[in-house]
């Protein structure tokens, strides 16, 4: 079944020091509030149980903001950006002060990850400029740095993305090699375990690479990959699942040849498990292992805020990434419904593809309507704000 969006958005503009309002017709933005406490993440996560759709919100709200001078020949200009991510922050939370902006979302208490996606780097992925923003703003908010960790799936990826380990205001962590044993996601699809994945290794590290260091993780022995290496269960990051409390998620806006889009459900999901491509492979192309897996707890729970990274926008040839489809768009995107968010992005990527005589994304990314059924947030259009940040 192919989503078909429709619906009219109106994009008013939110200026530094204005709290935006609701249409007249409609309630006030409602986000799942995080949670109050900021104490380390349990060393077991509890199976999760069946989730009952949630209610929508009446609206939600997609903050954007455009900079032509924020990226040129793939080359950020960090405090053009700096500026970007500080008037989103400000204008999402209705907060006067960036500090008070991050201080809204999360605790100095708090280990805040700020989830990347490394895919297509170096001129592909999440920008350093945007994650060196967001880490600024939690500075200011009192979040010390040994509590602040970037991290995605491969060490190599990230590093090629331009993020570093050293004096950086930042912990850098990766999932491979790193999966909770614990933390399992089962689903009926067999998959082809490869190097990298829990099962297929045996073995799990003795401690977290990366700089910040928890206790080992132990495999569970009776769990083990069949002998031709099939199996229908997935990990989550041990990242995920021990070492942060809040999430910021950074996503890109692109496409993605397998689910139709590297959004922000999938940055969540997909990037953060093993034994992976059973999830979004045709036939399944993540509908319904996208949504199913954001709405576990140890997911979806920990996620406050999303800021999707569009200084360069990919409309084919992702995950690898392509120069041919790709467009300095210099634009940011912020909200704290990350349906919304993608089904925006989603809605830009099928205009530049339609334009370019593809066929549209949506096409394949079915996952959002699935997700929007969850109640995971809004996916209709006609029920979502873009509020143009200047």
């Amino acid at each position: 079944m192919t989503l078909l969006i429709f619906g009219f958005v109106s994009s008013p503009i939110w200026c530094p020091g204005q709290v935006p309002q609701p249409a007249q017709d409609s309630t006030a933005p409602a986000a799942a509030s995080p949670p109050d406490a900021a104490s380390p993440a349990p060393a077991a996560s509890p199976a999760p149980v069946d989730v009952e759709p949630t209610p929508i919100p009446a609206r939600s709200y997609v903050y954007r903001t455009q900079n032509s001078e924020a990226i040129a020949d793939y080359e950020a200009d960090s405090a053009v950006v700096r500026r970007m991510v500080d008037d989103l922050v400000m204008a999402a939370t209705g907060q006067p002060t960036v500090s008070s902006a991050w201080g809204s979302l999360v605790k100095p208490s708090d280990v805040v990850g700020i989830k990347v996606c490394a895919n297509g780097a170096p001129l592909f992925s999440s920008h350093p400029a945007v994650v060196n923003a967001i880490a600024s703003g939690l500075a200011t908010a009192g979040v010390p740095a040994q509590n602040i960790v970037v991290w995605d799936r491969e060490e190599r990826l990230l590093k090629a993305a331009g993020f570093r380990s050293k004096n950086a205001g930042y912990r850098l962590m990766w999932s491979e090699g790193n999966y909770d044993p614990k933390a399992v996601i089962t689903s009926a699809v067999l998959g082809k375990l490869i190097y990298g994945d829990l099962l297929f290794t045996a073995k799990a590290p003795d401690t977290l690479r990366g700089e910040f260091r928890a206790e080992p993780v132990v495999p569970d022995k009776k769990r083990a990959g069949s002998i031709d290496n099939l199996s229908d269960e997935s990990h989550l990051s041990s990242v995920l699942t021990r070492v942060v409390t809040k999430v910021i998620n950074v996503p890109v806006l692109s496409d993605n040849a397998y689910c139709g889009l590297s959004g922000a459900l999938f940055n969540m999901t997909i990037q953060n498990l093993d034994n992976w491509r059973r999830l979004v492979q045709a036939p399944i192309n993540g509908d319904p292992s996208i949504p199913e897996a954001y709405a576990d707890p140890r997911i979806g729970d920990k996620v406050v805020f999303q800021v999707m990274d569009g200084l360069i926008a990919l409309y084919a040839g992702a995950p690898l990434g392509d120069a041919n489809y790709a467009i300095h768009f210099g634009t940011l995107y912020a909200s704290k419904d990350p349906v919304a968010m993608d089904a925006v992005a989603l809605r830009r990527i099928d205009e530049w593809r339609l334009g370019a005589q593809m066929e549209p994304a949506s096409k394949t990314s079915r996952y959002l309507q699935t997700a929007f059924s969850y109640g995971l947030g809004n996916a209709d259009l006609s029920k979502i704000e873009v509020v143009d940040v200047r």
